[in-house]
């Protein structure tokens, strides 16, 4: 981080001490056994965020009414170590149940699934886990499906391993280990008419054997495993086309966390980019992999004109194991021009130009939700109660920033700055200052949904003169509340 934007958080700092602040305190938690979940409960707390975790470790709960559960999963094969908490509030009360899911006593059980379900960091599917957990904590039968939410998610008792068919070892030999027969069966070739193997379309979705999603290998007896996606994902993603029939964009939204993503289009894909607000993805030829996320826009290039009589693909692949599917036309194909928020144009007359992820996009508007959106105009404005500032922050005038205050649960932002970013950081609350993505003349970066206010800090490339600057808030429910801003002045 350069050293004018580390002085910004200093001085943020400093801005933001309060009484509640000053009661803020660190608290660490033991990692549990691998294959275990411990859940720890307090009461007097405000505020919880997950200050580090060990990896492959993921983090769940919240607050309510003063009363805090947080569990620490860790399934076969993760990190030792410590979980770090920052904790707002007069904290007492501390109580840890080590192995949760061999039972314990929760000291208050109403409510207690929805608060474990949701992620504070990580990546493993809270949701199924959360109602396992509290049946344990509360005394109540466990769900039907508990065993496979646990295996899927690497914990519980590990598995036993099958016993061995080869030699054995026993009273006619002394204990010692018998010779190999002189000569040895060959594998078998998987059986034929296996759904996954046998050429054929088995549930008539327009995608054979390994093409299929739904198939997990060859010998897979169903094509039809993949789950459908819900209707806020189905509404906010698709793949578009602009005016290049061999480039086409893919906009995902409100689809949940995946760790892969697959595309499927014709005649095929050579070549793919994807940009997710957060952390860095790779993309080869329509398949696209990294750390979980749950938003993505992913640039294209086929090997030919698309065609468009054949649906695309998304293919979306979970943390948890599952496989979701999102099928449908190519928008806009063979009718040529960009969507609205790709296009260069400004479509709803407000002074900002397209998606800040699209090309060329020097001052992007907040109703984007992606490239691909076919309208400018889906922002609110501040809603009653929420303030927002932009400005300046130094003599020199480059260090752009906003602040915000009451403007409910957040889960990200982006703050546009009116020359090419430097360098961003943000801070949540009176935690600790953290730096965000630069995408062109933005800044911003997405997390778990908090009710704390935001500061945001970015280093320009030159000194601002009277362009308007933009902050966008990503609310918890996917609505955006934007703000716009320009030097006492202008």
């Amino acid at each position: 981080m350069l050293p004018a934007l580390r002085l910004l958080l200093v001085t943020l700092g400093v801005l933001l001490i309060s009484s509640s602040a000053a009661q803020a305190a660190a608290k660490t938690l033991a990692v549990p056994a691998e294959g275990q979940v411990a859940v720890t409960f307090a009461s007097g707390v405000k505020r919880v965020k997950v200050q580090s975790a060990p990896a492959g470790v993921t983090v769940a709960g919240g607050v309510k009414s003063g009363k805090l559960a947080v569990a620490v999963v860790r399934p076969r094969g993760a990190a030792n170590g410590k979980v770090v908490l920052q904790l707002t509030g007069k904290v007492k009360g501390f109580k840890t149940v080590a192995a949760a899911l061999d039972g314990g006593k929760a000291p208050s059980c109403s409510g207690l699934d929805k608060l474990l379900a949701k992620r504070l960091k990580g990546t493993a599917d809270a949701k199924g886990l959360a109602g396992v957990l509290a049946a344990k904590l509360c005394g109540k039968p466990a769900p039907a499906n508990a065993a496979a939410i646990l295996t899927q998610l690497g914990l519980g008792a590990a598995p036993t391993p099958p016993a061995p068919s080869g030699p054995s070892a026993g009273p006619a030999s002394g204990g010692r280990l018998q010779p190999p027969a002189p000569h040895s069966t060959p594998t078998p070739a998987p059986p034929a008419g296996k759904a996954c193997g046998n050429g054929a379309d088995d549930d008539n979705d327009g995608q054979t054997d390994l093409e299929d999603p739904g198939c997990a290998d060859g010998n897979d007896t169903s094509e039809d495993s993949e789950v459908t996606v819900t209707a806020a994902c189905s509404t906010n993603s698709g793949v578009g086309m602009g005016d290049d029939p061999t480039w086409l964009g893919a906009g995902i939204n409100d689809c949940g966390p995946f760790t892969k993503v697959r595309i499927d289009v014709a005649p095929g894909i050579v070549g793919c980019d994807i940009v997710t607000g957060g952390p860095k993805w790779t993309c080869t030829a329509g398949i696209g992999t990294g750390p979980a996320i749950d938003t993505a826009d992913v640039n294209l290039k086929l090997t030919g004109a698309v065609n468009c009589a054949r649906p695309a693909t998304i293919v979306l692949y979970r943390p948890s194991g599952e496989v979701a599917e999102l099928r449908g036309p190519v928008a806009r194909c063979g009718a040529g021009g960009a969507p609205a928020c790709a296009n260069g144009k400004d479509d709803d007359g407000d002074g900002m130009i397209d998606d800040h992820f699209a090309d060329g996009a020097t001052d992007p508007d907040p109703g984007c939700t992606s490239s691909t959106d076919t309208s400018e105009d889906s922002e609110l404005p501040a809603l009653s109660g929420c303030t927002i500032s932009i400005g300046i922050w130094d003599e020199q005038a480059k260090l752009a920033g906003a602040m915000t205050q009451g403007c409910g649960a957040i889960q990200g932002f982006w703050f546009r700055g009116p020359s090419t970013v430097l360098d961003c950081a943000y801070k949540l609350g009176a935690a600790a200052g953290e730096t965000c993505q630069k995408v062109g003349r933005t800044g911003g970066t997405m997390f778990a949904a908090t009710p704390l206010d935001l500061r945001v800090a970015v280093e320009l490339g030159q000194a601002v003169q009277c362009e308007p600057m933009t902050l966008a808030l990503i609310r918890a429910d996917n609505s955006v509340i934007a703000a716009r801003g320009t030097l006492d002045g202008c």
